[in-house]
């Protein structure tokens, strides 16, 4: 009698044990499906932060004082597109746990997107046997494009080259925008601009021929992944 009650036990055991491993097996795999990005198992210093809506990568690197460009590679971020909220990320090299980043710390710069609409051709990509330096947003034609931040009109031209009518507008000592194949420029040199404001209409003068919005973020004069800092 006594050892039937100590297999009865075991098995017991056995049971809850396996529907143990079943539940861990289902925690990560639900994980695995959330987390978007790869999970980096890191060799240096640093922390985790989750993606909350409305943040960028640009706004982040600010948060944790860390390099942009550091933060992307280290990552292993080759679509920032793909990057959802609740995302785990690794900040390298960051505070040290015991010290708070300063979450209200907002960048100089905070850049909102430059019309509504549906990315058809993302930085880096080639087209036309050309790398893209910006992004390009499909929208109907006469659609409102919008200042991404405050700044002062440097440059607009009603027919340049492969762009059509575009307008340029400088931000502060680093930054610039570009916006290009529009319809009409609302706008003109030495215009001071607020951030959202309507300074063109989305249209199909530039080299592509399609109705679309073709948008820059330079930096330094160097075109940078505008994915990176929009919000």
């Amino acid at each position: 009698m006594r050892n039937k009650e100590i297999l009865i036990y075991m098995s017991m055991c056995l049971i809850f044990i396996s529907g143990c491993a079943k539940r861990q097996i289902v925690i990560r795999e639900t994980l695995a499906v959330h987390q978007s990005l790869p999970v980096i198992v890191p060799g240096v210093p640093g922390q985790y932060h989750i993606i909350r809506r409305g943040e960028t990568l640009w706004r982040i690197s600010k948060i944790y004082h860390v390099n942009l460009t550091k933060l992307v590679k280290f990552n292993e971020i080759s679509n920032v597109a793909k990057i959802e909220i609740g995302d785990k990320i690794f900040i390298p090299d960051s505070l040290r746990k015991s010290q708070k980043p300063n979450k209200k710390i907002r960048s100089a710069l905070e850049f909102v997107w430059p019309c509504k609409g549906k990315i058809i051709a993302y930085f880096g990509q080639d087209k036309q046997k050309v790398k893209n330096e910006g992004i390009d947003i499909s929208a109907n034609k006469g659609s409102s494009v919008y200042a991404v931040a405050a700044g002062k009109v440097i440059f607009t031209s009603a027919n340049m080259r492969g762009y059509g009518k575009v307008v340029i507008i400088r931000h502060n000592s680093q930054f610039t925008s570009v916006y290009a194949y529009n319809r009409e420029n609302l706008v003109k040199t030495g215009d001071f601009i607020k951030q959202g404001q309507v300074i063109a209409q989305v249209g199909d003068t530039g080299r592509t021929g399609q109705c679309v919005l073709h948008f820059q973020l330079r930096k330094n004069f160097k075109p940078q992944n505008p994915l990176l800092y929009l919000s």
